[in-house]
């Protein structure tokens, strides 16, 4: 079963030549037809899955890279 979260209350969209509609902002299904096109849209959030680029990314590789402080030259007079 997949759970997805609109950020509209009350979105449309089609699938197989029929007009589906969120209520309340979420649609759950289980038509892989229907999750196809879910996937799709850009307003349209899956709430019952993790995302997987989190669930395997590797801790150091969440943290931004440290700059190197810069060095300092003598200025020529």
């Amino acid at each position: 079963m997949a759970k997805y979260e609109s950020r509209y209350k009350s979105l449309g969209f089609y699938a197989n030549g029929e007009l589906k509609r969120f209520n309340n902002g979420t649609y759950v299904t289980e038509d892989k037809d229907e999750i196809t096109v879910l996937n799709e849209l850009t307003d349209v959030t899956r709430v019952d899955e993790e995302p997987k680029t989190e669930a395997k990314a590797e801790p150091s590789a969440t943290k931004p890279a440290t700059k190197a402080p810069a060095k300092r030259t003598a200025s020529a007079k």
